[in-house]
Order: C-alpha cells, then sequence, then structure tokens
C-alpha cells in the first residue's frame, strides 16, 4: 500500500504522522494506536520526553530501526505515531451568529504547501480546508510534518469543490477567489462574517469552473504583476486579513 508521499504505509496500523511537534500533538489530543522510536531514542531528550509522554497515556511503543522508519517518510525525527483518528467537519456545527473562515484548495498537490496552510488554518481559525478528491495533496505524514500539530485540529475535507462551495453560500459564506488577474485588493474588502478563501495551484491557479463559481476574485498587493506568492503564504496572508477585521467586528472598541 501506497501514500501519496510515495512511502510505504504499514496496513492496520491508522494515520502516519512523523515529527516531534506533530507527534506530541497527535499524542495529547488524538486516538494514536502506536508510537515508533528509532533505536537508540534514550540518546535525544527530545524524544525522551515524547516517549515519557506516550507511557503516560499507556499507549504502545516499539522500538524499530531506523529504516523502518525511514520506509514511512522522510524527516521523521526519530519518531513515528499511527493515529487512528481525525478531525470531522459538520456543517451544522458552524454558529450563524459567529464569525467563520474556511480555506478552499484546487490542485494543490505539494504535501508541504498543504501542511503550511493546515498550520496557518489552526492558528487563525479557520474551520475546515477543502480539497478536491482527485489531483490534491493529502494527510501524509510529510503533510503532517509541517503543519505541526493542526492536522489534529482541523479538518481535511475531500470531495467536489464546487458542490461544497454551493453548500458554503447557502449557508451564508462569501466565497472570494484569490487570483493575481484581479483589480481588487483583498485589502479594499470589508469582509463579511462568514468567507470562504479560494486558491489555486502555482502553476495553474483556480480552475475556470471553480473561479467562475465564486462570488469575487480579489488581489494581494504585489510589485511584482508576472510573480506569485506562494499558495501557502497567499492563504495566510488572506487568512490573516480575515482574522484581523473578524476580530474587529466581535470586540469593537477594543
Amino acid at each position: 500500500m501506497r501514500n501519496r508521499s510515495g512511502h510505504s504505509k504499514p496496513k492496520n496500523k491508522g494515520r502516519a504522522v512523523i515529527g516531534i511537534h506533530a507527534v506530541k500533538e497527535a499524542i495529547r489530543v488524538s486516538d494514536v494506536a502506536t508510537v515508533w522510536l528509532r533505536q537508540g531514542w534514550k540518546d535525544s531528550h527530545e524524544l525522551k520526553q515524547l516517549e515519557q509522554l506516550a507511557h503516560s497515556k499507556k499507549l504502545k511503543i516499539e522500538e524499530r530501526a531506523l529504516g523502518e522508519l525511514n520506509k514511512i517518510a522522510d524527516s521523521h525525527q526519530g519518531i513515528v505515531a499511527f493515529v487512528t483518528s481525525e478531525p470531522e467537519f459538520d456543517w451544522n456545527s458552524l454558529k450563524k451568529e459567529e464569525c467563520e473562515r474556511l480555506i478552499f484548495l484546487d490542485g494543490v498537490e505539494d504535501p508541504h504547501n498543504l501542511g503550511a496552510v493546515m498550520r496557518t488554518a489552526w492558528l487563525l481559525g479557520a474551520k475546515g480546508v477543502f480539497v478536491p478528491e482527485v489531483r490534491a495533496a493529502g494527510l501524509s505524514p510529510s503533510a503532517s510534518k509541517v503543519a505541526q500539530g493542526a492536522i489534529e485540529h482541523v479538518p481535511l475535507v475531500e470531495g467536489s469543490l464546487a458542490d461544497a462551495l454551493d453548500e458554503a453560500k447557502q449557508r451564508g459564506f462569501w466565497t472570494f477567489g484569490l487570483s493575481h488577474r484581479a483589480s481588487k485588493s483583498i485589502y479594499e474588502l470589508q469582509l463579511p462574517e462568514k468567507v470562504v478563501w479560494v486558491l489555486g495551484s502555482e502553476g495553474s491557479g483556480i480552475r475556470k469552473p471553480i473561479e467562475r463559481a465564486c462570488d469575487e476574485l480579489v488581489a494581494i498587493p504585489q510589485l511584482q504583476s508576472d510573480a506569485s506568492f506562494n499558495v501557502s503564504v497567499a492563504a495566510a496572508i488572506a487568512l490573516a486579513e480575515s482574522f484581523r477585521q473578524h476580530q474587529i467586528a466581535e470586540n469593537p472598541g477594543k
């Protein structure tokens, strides 16, 4: 069995999470079946701390050869956790009276970009990240490491982006597609309480059908018209602006 990062995945062990920070958060908040530690882990202060945390949670801990961890993913930092739960998205859990932010990624295939977007989404309060079922990065070990725990908090929703956009609009969201071709800046917007940011791949941008489904196209100001921001950077800028405006709306006078 192969996962989207191209590394092998042990059968029936759950979702592989790698890296010190990502595994720590998974142990803290998610259901973990097994934790693998590299041989010689006692020479690492960070790995000893994680072993103690896993032990306190009564998790199954196995010492494995470095080569076995390398088969899961690169740059694992000596630890892999196999997680059997993940956050689920529920439209009905979104509260009508509160400000909400969602991210839609159209054609983002780099797991590092997905992980970076997930991390920003977690820190800036986005309730979910939506991706298409094909030609899109998924919850690979590499994405989990870059996300540094965000994957345990922010649901990644796979499916039809067009259908999800329709659902979002029916629930009062305004959908903004980020495009360097747009003439209106995100800083000219007075954002509504319910915001969807739609971002495409760096190579081809948002697909035309998804672009047409957006309520409005907006741009992030930049000096070089023939260049573009990395998708994770663009997502961070857009989420930060909506977070800023929503904080003001929720806390007037502060």
